[in-house]
């Protein structure tokens, strides 16, 4: 008998549509609470009400994140003027004793909170499987943003990308692919060594000094690296010609005055995988979920 009979869905975008989409195609029984009826499937059940759809939840999934705030339910799609949506921590005093959370994104005062509660939960956006999967859609978002900023063909266009984690690796795939023409700027030697066999040219990062060579002549620099790599000094040797997009996760790699103030044109292009391919970036955590849930439970779901 499976171990998670009622599954819940609450708040959140078209992800958490698309997870509970996923989650009926497995025969689950599934409801939802805080999205639209028209983007959720014919075989989830709405409710109406939120202490409705958690009272008898066996295992509860949170949107991602499951808070902006650190204490009220991520609500984008249904939140009404005027209205707060539920605090999480009222969620919590409303589910059965044992359900299980899963949340992406949750804060340290959310998990203290659950700690405290005694709540069973876990957070999949920390699953390394999961990041994986979403480097390819935060990749193809990237290119789509990248066509849609430079009025040119991607094919023989000079672009230069800083970092070679997992979007980097997806990207510059895609890149070559199309035929541009890539740099990859990275600090380990593996990592150089790596881009330089795929076909890229490659600086070695070794001080900020060693990325002026970026200011020039590319039409595009993608930057991954969650760390200012690009500051007054270093933007001040860049083209204005040249547009940087902006991947890496709050609070980014540019300083964003002084691109401003020098005329340097930044693209931040976040939460790429919910805005370019909601529906997969969904599937992708819904897989995610199941998986922890029989890795824990030796199998049984």
């Amino acid at each position: 008998m499976s171990l998670y009979k009622k599954i819940t869905v609450l708040g959140g975008d078209q992800r958490q549509a698309a997870v509970a989409a996923y989650f009926a195609l497995k025969d689950l029984s599934v409801g939802a609470w805080g999205l639209p009826q028209t983007i959720l499937s014919p075989q989830v059940t709405l409710f109406e009400d939120w202490k409705k759809a958690v009272a008898d939840a066996d295992l509860l999934v949170l949107p991602l994140p499951a808070s902006p705030d650190s204490k009220h339910l991520n609500l984008p799609l249904m939140q009404k003027e005027g209205e707060r949506p539920p605090c999480i921590l009222d969620i919590v005093k409303q589910m059965p004793t044992g359900t299980l959370v899963a949340g992406g994104r949750i804060s340290p005062v959310i998990k203290e909170m659950m700690h405290e509660a005694g709540v069973p939960f876990f957070d999949y956006f920390e699953s390394e499987a999961l990041q994986q999967k979403n480097a390819i859609p935060t990749a193809e978002g990237a290119i789509e943003v990248l066509m849609r900023e430079v009025p040119r063909t991607v094919n023989g266009l000079l672009v230069a990308v800083t970092g070679f984690g997992r979007v980097s690796r997806a990207l510059v795939k895609l890149l070559l692919a199309m035929g541009a023409r890539v740099t990859v700027a990275a600090r380990k030697r593996e990592d150089i060594l790596c881009a330089r066999a795929w076909g890229c040219d490659t600086v070695q990062i070794d001080g900020k000094e060693t990325l002026f060579s970026l200011g020039k002549g590319f039409a595009v620099v993608f930057n991954t690296v969650p760390h200012c790599l690009f500051d007054e000094a270093v933007l001040s040797r860049f083209s204005c010609e040249t547009l940087i997009i902006d991947l890496a996760s709050a609070p980014g790699g540019v300083d964003a005055n002084a691109a401003d103030i020098l005329g340097i044109r930044v693209v931040w292009a976040l939460s790429l995988p919910g805005k370019y391919a909601p529906i997969t970036a969904g599937e992708i955590i819904a897989q995610t979920i199941l998986a922890h849930l029989e890795n824990e439970r030796g199998g049984e779901l």
